[in-house]
């Protein structure tokens, strides 16, 4: 059954309030500012971060969807063709956020978005995957959402 109007904002107002907190937990416990650079690898469904040229953290991760800021749209990482099909399969439960919320955003592969939204957007992804919260990948053409799921040993 959809979501009334008003049970969407208050679903989405405690997915951001959650999603606030994790990021702050997250960015503290792993310190992830002190890291000269970062890495993703899509076939592996990984974020690495490394010091001095050394990885010294590596995390799981889900490919949430990527927002361009030129033409101002959004694309879900299950639809988009140049993400690996790993990385594909493993974010295509982010549609069931149309069954739980009654959306059909979630299962819209591209669509017009501002910032805002997008953020909305990860908020929603990260507390379905019950992520540990989300790494923003800035690109030339579009910024890359990830899902922040869990440290992997080295």
């Amino acid at each position: 059954m959809a979501m009334m109007d008003e049970q969407f904002e208050n679903y989405l107002v405690m997915c951001y309030d959650k999603l606030e907190s994790k990021q702050q937990k997250f960015i503290s416990d792993y310190n992830i500012y002190n890291f000269d650079e970062y890495w993703y690898d899509q076939d592996r469904c990984i974020l690495q971060f490394e010091k001095n040229g050394q990885v010294l953290l590596e995390f799981s991760v889900v490919f949430i969807g990527s927002w361009s800021g030129k033409s101002n749209s959004w694309m879900w990482s299950w639809a988009n063709e140049n993400v690996a099909d790993y990385a594909r399969s493993k974010s295509n439960c982010l549609k069931d956020l149309q069954n739980i919320t009654g959306n059909e955003v979630f299962i819209n592969s591209l669509f017009e978005c501002d910032q805002e939204m997008a953020y909305e957007l990860a908020a929603f992804s990260i507390e379905y995957l019950d992520a540990e919260g989300v790494y923003i990948a800035p690109g030339e053409r579009s910024d890359v959402f990830m899902a922040v799921m869990s440290p992997c040993a080295l």
